[in-house]
């Protein structure tokens, strides 16, 4: 299956949930979904397309643009191809459905997204500190562009 075949079944089984597809280069596809679309697509991507393997996951500040988007990175071991699933979300009421259920590898991926950019993860099994301390203050993203180191 080709990259052009990827985007052509994803699109016509949820073409209303895909924002934006394209091929970026050989072996790699980036499909952009709207929130709603998120779970339903990365469960046929792994059941039906193959996409066995999630490498990773990060998000990106737009605060221009007023939203985080969330990359999810998903590798198939039989095609070699990855595919960068992406999902935008608002700045100020970031929410997404978690992945943890179809890949439980994200689960960390998504605990880090969190507490890094503030985006709330409707039913993650775990949403907890990862990386900063307990006592982190709650409202304080650091990866966020506006995030400004405290005065020494």
């Amino acid at each position: 299956m080709s990259e052009e075949e990827v985007i052509k079944a994803i699109s016509e089984n949820f073409g209303e949930l895909v924002v934006e597809s394209k091929v970026l280069r050989p072996k790699k596809v980036s499909i952009t979904v709207k929130p709603e679309g998120l779970v339903s697509i990365a469960t046929f991507l792994r059941d039906s397309l193959g996409f066995d393997h999630p490498l990773g996951a990060g998000a990106i500040d737009y605060p221009a643009e007023n939203k985080i988007q969330m990359v999810y990175y998903i590798w198939s071991m039989n095609r070699r191809m990855l595919i960068m699933l992406r999902a935008d979300t608002p700045r100020d009421n970031p929410r997404l459905p978690t992945l943890s259920s179809v890949w439980d590898q994200m689960n960390l991926h998504e605990r880090e997204a969190w507490e890094m950019f503030g985006i709330v993860f409707e039913g993650h099994p775990r949403l907890e500190h990862l990386l900063l301390p307990e006592d982190w203050e709650e409202g304080v993203y650091p990866l966020r562009k506006d995030y400004k180191l405290p005065e020494r």
